[in-house]
């Protein structure tokens, strides 16, 4: 976020129709004036009250969780942004990767009974960074309303945008400083979620700093709804699984649909930097009555140097989702090789190995006590494998080990679950 200069800009409106066949209109809450009303200002457990975000309704805001070297320095700023945006002001520490997590609960003014809210709409706003030569700092925002629909851009996004369990996660990849405002016209930094019958949900803000000495960064949510562009649409996946094997500047990808998809088509895009995406391939799911669920795709355009495939699904009523992302590095690499990204997880992560032979592997997840807590079978074969692992945000935080345990050889990593 900017820390500087009045925000102004055009706010526009979105409509969309929601699968309980009424079309609805979230009211735009505000967020002014609050009150510390139970424990220590900036620390875990710090309860506000927001008065009157709606006619009958206030908001009660919780630091539920603290992760790394950070510190609330303002649990709303409105000396710049938008004064009825919730807007947390926080310094992160150098070379941290942190943010605050707050549950924010609706309840019935002037009390602390929670009031269910029949449509929530929020936009996580100028989710940017900063550089200082090589070194940068990239933001990022976690909305989780126990799902919904995240609606966001994909043109000259500088944004990942992903869904992880309910929660809908964006992470700014350029590192650079977006503008010189807050605005809520600058759709490459920003995306929208919106759920029916919310009584609270959780917001998390946060940064990836590698800056030398601290930073000072503020967030901001506004309860409102836009529109985007060139927008694309993500809900609950039609894609059970996405994975990729690459040998010899080859790429073999394959994938599997759910039972019951609505998918209509799919589109295979592929990246050299992980930002901006172009089409390579497009497959038809459901014609002429032939539901396809298993697909497959050799890409021989060549894999040297980092190489990045997603999918791009459109379902039957135009909503458009976009799958986990494969990477694949330099194929000179060293067989037998583990690697792990993002080694901070939150419900998924990517796991790449390097085998030079098809092989059988076991891979398992323990804790630091020992106890194994996953397991997964798989088929290796010759090359780079990459395999996505979910389900880590049934996990309690903590440290945990990834091991890939062949015939011959183990291969482990430490992650982080958040």
């Amino acid at each position: 976020m900017k820390t500087n200069s009045i925000l102004a800009g055009a706010l526009f409106f979105l409509i969309l129709f929601f699968s309980v066949g009424a079309r609805s209109q979230a009211p735009i809450y505000k967020f002014k004036t609050p009150t510390l009303i139970s424990g220590t200002g900036g620390q875990v457990n710090a309860v506000y009250r927001f008065p009157n975000v709606n006619t009958g309704v206030d908001a009660l805001v919780k630091i539920q969780n603290k992760v790394g070297t950070i510190t609330l320095q303002n649990i709303d700023r409105t000396i710049d942004g938008y004064d009825e945006a919730f807007q947390p002001e926080y310094k992160i520490g150098s070379a941290s990767n942190s943010y605050f997590e707050f549950l924010i609960t609706f309840v019935l003014a002037g009390t602390n009974t929670p009031v269910l809210q029949p449509m929530v709409d929020v936009s996580a706003l100028d989710i940017d960074g900063s550089t200082a030569g090589a070194l940068t700092l990239k933001e990022f925002n976690r909305v989780d309303m126990g799902g919904g629909v995240c609606t966001f851009n994909t043109l000259g996004s500088q944004l990942t945008i992903s869904q992880n369990g309910t929660a809908f996660d964006g992470t700014n990849l350029t590192g650079i400083l977006f503008g010189a405002l807050v605005d809520t016209a600058a759709k490459e930094v920003m995306f929208s979620v919106s759920n029916v019958n919310v009584t609270s949900f959780i917001y998390r803000a946060g940064a990836n700093s590698l800056l030398n000495g601290q930073s000072t960064r503020y967030a901001s949510l506004y309860f409102k709804k836009f529109n985007y562009p060139q927008g694309a649409v993500l809900s609950v996946s039609n894609l059970s699984s996405f994975s990729g094997v690459a040998a010899d500047s080859k790429a073999k990808l394959k994938w599997t649909l759910t039972g019951g998809n609505t998918a209509n088509n799919i589109v295979l895009e592929k990246s050299n930097t992980g930002n901006t995406f172009q089409e390579i391939a497009e497959f038809w799911v459901n014609l002429n009555g032939n539901t396809q669920k298993d697909f497959s795709y050799a890409d021989d355009k060549g894999t040297d140097g980092p190489v990045y495939y997603r999918l791009k699904i459109t379902s039957s009523d135009g909503k458009i989702q976009y799958s986990n992302i494969l990477h694949f590095q330099n194929q000179e690499s060293a067989v037998n090789t583990l690697a792990v990204y993002p080694s901070l997880v939150q419900s998924a992560t990517t796991i790449n190995y390097s085998s030079q032979e098809k092989q059988n592997a076991v891979i398992f997840v323990t804790d630091m006590n020992g106890r194994q807590v996953k397991q997964q079978n798989v088929l290796l074969q010759e090359g780079t494998n990459s395999i996505q692992l979910s389900g880590f945000d049934r996990f309690s935080k903590g440290n945990y080990i990834i091991s890939v345990n062949t015939a011959r050889q183990k291969s482990a990593k430490q992650i982080i679950v958040q």
